[in-house]
């Protein structure tokens, strides 16, 4: 998650409507990695967000896209 795509886990926090389906999401082994670059950026605390640990930051969310495109996997944004 980079951009402003990291208010959904940041909205999530608080909101038990996001937290229902992220719950889901991540009981079916979804992962998401969130970008180290865009927590400085606008200034959002690890705490801030809903269920994020240290291993799920990544130093560049845009670089760990191009490293997950290199092993085959698709970047979908809508």
């Amino acid at each position: 998650i980079h951009s402003n795509g990291i208010y959904l886990l940041k909205n999530a926090s608080t909101d038990e409507k996001l937290k229902a389906p992220l719950a889901s999401l991540k009981a079916q082994n979804v992962g998401f990695e969130v970008c180290a670059n865009t927590l400085k950026g606008k200034k959002i605390a690890q705490s801030d967000l809903y269920e994020v640990f240290d291993e799920d930051i990544v130093p560049s969310g845009v670089a760990e896209l191009s490293h997950l495109q290199q092993q085959g996997y698709t970047y979908i944004k809508p």
